[in-house]
């Protein structure tokens, strides 16, 4: 009887304990003492600290002595399990499937080359039970999970690699919840059964087995109602009120750095929301750029907009910064639908996300409500402070060569933003990541990158990158114009164009590129109504509205301690209206103010020869006529690398007594595209290892060429005087898959080095003050011009025949580029041929024909070159030439303004090209053609709009006469014109 009633009385005092106590551990495995030298052979036998169940391994688990917090500075250590097998098991799993519980395992997993890269890979770290009857917590991927038996998965959190992390499920009464060092990220519904297993590091079966470490495991059970997670999970929670204390200091003091003087910042109540009145492309809105930072409420959060009062970009700032608005104020549109990080990196392998916030409920739309609630990623660069300061000159440049007048660079404002990996991104601490924005004064535009600066003492490895994340309201896709400067001819390649159309098969990626815009389907977005085909065909594809900003290659550069890392730039063009016309103009407008010297005009002269006195003569035809710039051609063009000094001297020469008169002059070049320059430094093709492009065989620009080329380049520049850059074939896109190119480490890095390379040329020209025609599209980066429609058969067709297929170009040609960024050859003589129907010699013979060359081609405000052996032979040939090019220098304001499309040249009625600009007295000018065989009178209605003028227009023709006439509500212009057969006319529009 009395060790019976000690029994009763144990057993009622272990309830009193247990009713009172919020959690009682039914067993707890702490593997800090199952060791002390770290790498040595953990037990095969594992007992707990608390309750029964002895584990037994397999494998060979190993002690590694580190531990989370504080137990590791206690001398603690924790299992590493390999990922190969390794793990303790037991037969018998604890508790019952209806019963509350907590499981919890403190757990540290390691890179293993998985996460972002094989989501479907299974790490097991605790199961009790299986994946079909029980609980199982695993790593999948670059998420934490929980199976619970077979009613589902749900989602614990993000992966942290290399950190310690406590991962939890919960059951309580017949609701399941799951926690991530101490908060609830999820739910899930309990399992019905539990199998008869329980194993750590490893499933049932002993397989999916977890890389990394596990300190401790705890399973237990809790009255209904009464588990606390403030306090009754395995956690510091000491440590974690301090860590909380410390992140409100420092939101706290990041909202007063906010909300401090800066250039361009203005402190106000309420952020502006404006429509603007006035509209851009024909009136100037002078609203200065600002950072417009909201006063905070409460100190720990804020709103910032960055405005131009045409377009504004907004932020929150929270647990972490979010761009939540992006707004054109034109038409009041809304871009922005759902919330993404500012950037993306992937460092040494692993992807990082720079800003964001997460948890948004919706992601078809934003509410301003849900601010409060969205959360960090904890695996995320945080904000760390906002910088303010002006744009940034972009290259060199300075104003010349006929160029319009502007600021340079661009007046506006710029924005840095600095963010700082979390204590949970210990792979890339010391690592910084800047994102910069500028904003345009009377531009829709906002351009943006990222910097990546190391402050470690070893070297990373920026894989990959996407500078530009962005969610994009699906009615808006279509208006919103990204190009970046990342920019040279197969980049923007596709292989269904029309550059590609010679090519047999379908190349690789990496040899054709792609843009660095890419419109994709959100994979987070899941509430967008699907279409049938039809639909998504008519309406354009609309779920395709995730806007990502990324290089078809690379970068796969490695960034030091002295070699920071800058991006690419994405400019983002805000467009109003779905009017192709509208859109274009935008975008050239652009390009004016962004790349200045588009806007650089001359009229060149192009002759093939190495003939001293033969060159003399033709300098001194042009400066006679008023040419500006000499073009020696193909072939042989010159040789810039070529410095045997009677070579050299003989182009001195040449330059400088250009120079005396006037005129700048550089020569012809098939420099990279095209050209092999020998086996030990041309690109090496990825498919053969051997040397071959796509592109025909071109020279590696990031292998040791680089090095003897340009140096022997820059000279030749310096001896001769030449001012022109007239290369063929800069870079063009080709990769290269050596490994022993100096400039270049393999396939990945190959096109970012040698675009790279190539923009540092560009800007040295710049910095030099030359003018650079080449073809390919390096505008944003200094180019001057390239071809208006690039064929080179073209140059062998009759004048005729170029006359209107040349005016096709134009029209075609200027949809995105300004009249002076494309060049146009007017051919004297043949190009590949000697047929006389090509040419126009000899030219007193042929005076109509060359003047309607003339006047088409100076009309346009094209580059124009003009190409032969001489420009005139008889004084009757002189005046036509001399007549037309002064009337092109004295209108040339206005003929090298935007063209506006009325109608592409078909050769059976009146064409016209139209200029129009409202910034100047010329507003537009009107060229009128008839390729017909009899005369046209006519009315011909044209759309004045964009000339800025409203109601009236003054016309004034050819000969002389005014005439004031009426426009009609939309700006259009009924202009009565008689035109002779194969004539033309020109007209000039006044106020």
């Amino acid at each position: 009887m009395k060790i019976k009633r000690i029994t009763i009385t144990t057993a009622l005092t272990v309830l009193c304990l247990f009713a009172e106590a919020k959690i009682k551990p039914v067993v707890y495995y702490n593997f800090g003492k199952s060791g002390n030298v770290t790498y040595a052979v953990a037990p095969d036998k594992l007992k707990p600290v608390t309750g029964t169940g002895e584990l037994t391994a397999l494998g060979r688990p190993v002690f590694y002595a580190d531990a989370p917090g504080n137990k590791k500075m206690k001398g603690e250590g924790g299992l590493l399990f390999n990922g190969d097998g390794d793990g303790y098991r037991l037969a018998n799993p604890f508790g019952a499937s209806a019963e509350n519980q907590v499981l919890e395992v403190w757990a540290k997993p390691r890179h293993d080359g998985v996460r972002g890269k094989d989501n479907r890979s299974t790490q097991v770290v605790v199961a009790n039970g299986n994946g079909k009857e029980g609980y199982v917590i695993v790593r999948k991927g670059d998420k934490w999970q929980l199976i619970s038996g077979s009613s589902g998965i749900v989602t614990i959190g993000e992966v942290a690699e290399d950190v310690w992390t406590h991962l939890a499920m919960v059951v309580d009464g017949e609701k399941g919840s799951v926690w991530l060092n101490g908060k609830k990220t999820g739910t899930f519904n309990p399992t019905k059964a539990i199998a008869s297993n329980f194993s750590i590091a490893v499933s049932e079966e002993g397989k999916e087995a977890f890389y990394g470490e596990i300190y401790e495991v705890r399973y237990s059970t809790f009255i209904t109602g009464k588990f606390d997670p403030d306090s009754d999970f395995l956690l510091d929670y000491k440590k974690i009120k301090e860590q909380s204390k410390q992140r409100l200091t420092e939101r706290q003091s990041l909202v007063r750095q906010l909300e401090q003087e800066g250039a361009g910042k203005e402190i106000v109540s309420e952020l502006p929301n404006l429509r603007q009145q006035k509209d851009w492309l024909i009136e100037p809105v002078e609203s200065q750029c600002r950072m417009y930072v909201q006063k905070s409420d409460d100190g720990v959060t804020s709103m910032f907009q960055l405005n131009n009062g045409l377009i504004s970009r907004t932020f929150y700032v929270g647990e972490n910064l979010a761009c939540v608005g992006y707004k054109n104020h034109s038409n009041e549109a809304e871009y922005l639908r759902a919330v993404k990080p500012e950037a993306r990196i992937c460092l040494d392998s692993v992807w990082y996300e720079v800003g964001g916030l997460k948890e948004q409920p919706e992601l078809s739309y934003l509410l301003d409500s849900w601010y409060p609630q969205l959360e960090a990623s904890d695996l995320a660069f945080t904000l760390e402070k906002v910088e303010t300061g002006m744009p940034l000159e972009r290259y060199p440049w300075t104003r010349k060569f006929n160029a319009v007048s502007t600021d340079w660079p661009a007046k506006g404002l710029r924005m840095e933003m600095t963010f700082v990996p979390t204590e949970n991104m210990p792979a890339v601490k010391n690592v910084k990541v800047k994102v910069i924005y500028e904003i345009y004064q009377g531009l829709p535009v906002m351009a943006k990158w990222i910097e990546v600066i190391n402050e470690n003492d070893t070297n990373i490895v920026l894989n990959d990158m996407e500078c530009e994340v962005l969610a994009v309201n699906q009615d808006q896709v279509k208006r919103i114009h990204v190009e970046s400067d990342f920019s040279f001819a197969l980049v923007n390649a596709d292989i269904e164009g029309s550059a590609l159309m010679h090519y047999a098969g379908t190349p690789k990626i990496y040899h054709v590129g792609s843009s660095t815009t890419r419109w994709t389907v959100d994979k987070e977005y899941n509430t967008w109504a699907s279409h049938n085909q039809a639909e998504d065909k008519f309406l354009g594809f609309p779920h395709h509205n995730l806007l990502i900003s990324t290089l078809p290659m690379g970068p796969n550069t490695r960034i030091g301690k002295d070699s920071p890392f800058k991006s690419y730039i994405t400019f983002e063009l805000l467009q109003d209206s779905d009017d192709r016309e509208r859109q274009s103009l935008g975008h050239r407008r652009m390009y004016k103010k962004l790349a200045p010297q588009t806007t650089e005009s001359l009229i060149a002269g192009g002759i093939t020869s190495h003939d001293e006195e033969k060159l003399k003569s033709f300098i001194d035809q042009m400066s006679e006529l008023g040419l500006e710039q000499l073009d020696i051609q193909a072939w042989p063009g010159v040789s810039h690398d070529n410095l045997d000094s009677a070579y050299v001297q003989l182009w001195r020469r040449v330059a400088s007594y250009a120079k005396e008169r006037g005129i700048v002059m550089g020569g012809y070049e098939l420099q990279v595209a095209s050209r092999g320059r020998g086996k030990e430094v041309d690109c090496i093709h990825p498919e053969t290892g051997k040397t071959g492009s796509l592109f025909g065989q071109s020279v590696c620009i990031a292998s040791q060429w680089k090095d003897t080329y340009y140096p022997k380049m820059w000279e030749f520049f310096d001896k001769t005087g030449f001012m022109t850059y007239n290369m063929d074939g800069p870079y063009h896109g080709d990769p290269c898959a050596s490994t022993v190119h100096p400039h270049h480490t393999g396939l990945e890095d190959s096109q970012w080095q040698q675009w790279k390379t190539q923009v540092e040329v560009i800007h040295e020209l710049q910095r030099r003050g030359m003018y650079i025609p080449i073809p390919d599209w390096y505008f944003l980066n200094g180019q001057c011009s390239t071809g208006m429609g690039y064929r080179e058969a073209s140059a062998n067709l009759t004048p005729q025949q170029q006359l209107l297929l040349g005016r096709q170009y134009i029209y075609d040609g200027t949809w995105h580029k300004i009249p002076p960024m494309g060049w146009m050859t007017l051919q004297l003589v043949g190009f590949y041929t000697n047929d006389p129907r090509v040419g126009l010699e000899p030219l007193c013979e042929n005076l109509d024909r060359y003047e309607q060359q003339l006047i088409q081609f100076l009309g346009s405000g094209c580059h124009l070159t003009i190409r032969g052996n001489r420009l005139y032979d008889t004084p009757e040939t002189k005046q036509l030439v001399s007549k037309w090019i002064n009337w092109f220098k004295e209108y040339r304001d206005i003929l090298t303004s935007d063209i506006i499309h009325v109608s592409r040249p078909t050769g059976r009625d009146l064409d016209c090209m139209m200029h129009v600009n409202p910034f100047i007295k010329h507003k537009g000018m009107v060229i009128v053609f008839n390729p017909t065989d009899r005369d046209i009178t006519k009315e011909m209605r044209l759309p004045l709009y964009y000339t800025g003028l409203k109601e009236k227009a003054t016309v004034i023709t050819s000969d002389g006469n005014k005439q004031r006439f009426s426009l009609d509500q939309n700006g259009e212009l009924i202009l009565p014109v008689s035109i002779k057969a194969q004539g033309t006319s020109w007209f000039l529009i006044e106020e």
